[in-house]
């Protein structure tokens, strides 16, 4: 009896996760998809070149933009209070969740109403169950492959993991789908940079500009772009703009930092890497030139901590 009951539950699950895949594939609408700029983020950092430092093509600051800050279209025919409430977010939308899990298994996600597959893949991304969600992303491209959002945040995903080549497919699908969308050209644009593709990053960030006008994830990308090129000065008059903008970015103030250190400016490099540590204190970057910053001025402890919190970091 027990175990017909244990099988009827396994099948009801693997229906129910079915139809919200084929909900969610129902209501996407990747045809136009506008980008809000009160919400911009920190564009997707690229590797740095190496110079004593560690090569990380990035870090946590950018986990943030895998969790669906593309808004699809208003489906035709809602209201604006339908659309509103079809883009709350997981915490908005929680007390809706289905409580039907177990008290004992702490590591569950919440069973959520049909049709939010995107949402629990989000939520996954927040758990650091990167692979999970990366899984379910693929799930529901496999239903629905113009789903404009699971593009995006599967090539942020794939990305941070240095899977740069599978990332532009995704990315490369999600420009084909929305064109004029500035932040999925913009982390199209971060990909080329880490694969050194430098021309084609650089035409990405001028139509997201030329879309965007003085749109502080462009600015970024593109001071990050002239960084990597070799171009310091540039890189750091771009990255002074953001900050100037945004000064609680932590990408920002790691590459001007590090455009600083490169141009000799090494007392303004360690202010901007001090405060990009205390913003993306998972980072090993930072700390890495940071010790090479107090090495400089004889300040043999502080340089010490500062490598010994870099391996600590890159050991995770």
């Amino acid at each position: 009896m027990m175990a017909r009951k244990r099988k009827r539950k396994k099948k009801a699950q693997a229906e129910s996760l079915q139809v919200d895949l084929l909900e969610d594939a129902q209501g996407s609408a990747p045809e136009s998809v506008p980008v809000d700029p009160a919400e911009s983020q920190e564009p997707p950092r690229p590797a740095t070149p190496k110079e004593g430092a560690p090569d990380a093509s990035g870090s946590g600051d950018r986990w943030a933009k895998a969790v669906g800050q593309v808004k699809p279209a208003r489906p035709a025919g809602a209201t604006e209070k339908q659309a509103d409430a079809a883009e709350a977010t997981p915490a908005d939308r929680e007390h809706r969740a289905d409580s039907g899990s177990s008290a004992h298994d702490h590591g569950a996600v919440p069973v959520r109403p049909a049709g939010e597959p995107l949402a629990r893949a989000r939520d996954l991304v927040q758990r650091g169950r990167v692979q999970e969600a990366i899984e379910l992303y693929l799930g529901i491209l496999t239903v629905n492959p113009s789903n404009l959002k699971a593009h995006n945040n599967l090539g942020v995903l794939l990305d941070e993991l240095k899977q740069f080549e599978a990332a532009l497919e995704h990315f490369e699908a999600a420009e084909r789908l929305a064109p004029e969308n500035v932040e999925v050209l913009v982390n199209y644009a971060s990909t080329l940079t880490s694969l050194a593709r430098y021309e084609q990053a650089e035409e990405l960030l001028g139509r997201a500009q030329r879309l965007a006008g003085e749109d502080v994830r462009a600015r970024l990308g593109i001071g990050i772009l002239h960084f990597r090129r070799g171009l310091y000065g540039q890189a750091e008059v771009e990255l002074r703009w953001v900050l100037g903008i945004d000064d609680e970015n932590g990408s920002a103030h790691y590459y001007r930092g590090e455009a600083l250190n490169r141009l000799g400016r090494f007392d303004e490099a360690a202010a901007e890497l001090t405060r990009a540590v205390e913003l993306i204190p998972d980072d090993p970057r930072p700390y890495y030139t940071l010790g090479h910053l107090y090495d400089r001025q004889n300040r043999l402890e502080d340089a010490a901590e500062m490598y010994r919190r870099a391996r600590q970091l890159q050991s995770r």
